[in-house]
């Protein structure tokens, strides 16, 4: 991986809402792991880990996730706050609403596939996996997987019918750390929409919701996708 491909520690720190360096690691397990043992040992709201590669990556239901190294943005984001039967589907919800708006902010279409997977024109480019630690220091890790420059031979052969990139669809590839960056800027707008006026962000999440989702009566019982661990 050349200089210029590498994510921008500094860049994506100067852009962070959080006033929390964010860091880059050439590889790792899971950022997912690592930063749930993080929290457990006080790590701040707002800490955000990217990896190049995870060698461990996995999404809902413990499925392993394709972490091709220096493609996509593979990272995870420490939130501070009371884990309870409320704030629980705001937190599946405000990161898929959140990456829904980057890509259309950088002129991609792209709809969700309750609880939280982000698809366009039908094949997989986005996962989130939620997970949370209730009890006297609450806290929730959002681990986001993010299919960036990928070309078809870049995914397991099982994943190239069913998974795409933004560069696949746009024709062209992209610079992660700006890709990056908007993607915080809205994970900000999204969170302060979870705090503040969570029917707005729900609202938000029912009208990202692909066609043959919306039209299910009972569309929030996918909220229950989620890992918590006492």
């Amino acid at each position: 991986m050349s200089p210029e491909s590498a994510l921008d520690a500094a860049a994506l720190t100067a852009v962070s809402p959080w006033h929390v360096p964010a860091e880059v690691v050439t590889e790792i397990p899971s950022t997912n792991d690592e930063l749930l043992c993080r929290g457990e040992a006080g790590a701040p709201e707002g800490t955000l880990l990217f990896a190049e590669s995870q060698t461990a990556g996995r999404g809902q239901f413990q499925r392993s996730w394709s972490s091709a190294s220096g493609l996509g943005l593979w990272f995870s984001l420490l939130l501070r706050l009371d884990i309870n039967d409320s704030t629980v589907p705001l937190l599946s919800a405000f990161p898929a609403v959140s990456l829904v708006e980057t890509l259309q902010a950088l002129g991609i279409s792209a709809g969700i596939k309750a609880p939280n997977d982000v698809l366009i024109g039908g094949r997989k480019v986005a996962g989130i996996l939620v997970e949370t630690r209730p009890g006297r220091n609450p806290f929730a890790v959002i681990g986001i997987g993010l299919n960036v420059n990928h070309s078809p031979k870049d995914f397991p052969e099982e994943l190239k019918d069913r998974a795409t990139s933004l560069a696949l669809v746009a024709g062209s590839r992209f610079n992660r750390t700006a890709v990056a960056s908007t993607l915080i800027a809205e994970l900000r707008k999204a969170e302060h929409l979870m705090l503040e006026s969570p029917e707005t962000l729900l609202s938000a999440w029912h009208g990202h919701l692909l066609p043959t989702q919306a039209a299910k009566p009972d569309q929030q019982s996918g909220f229950n996708e989620y890992e918590a661990t006492a």
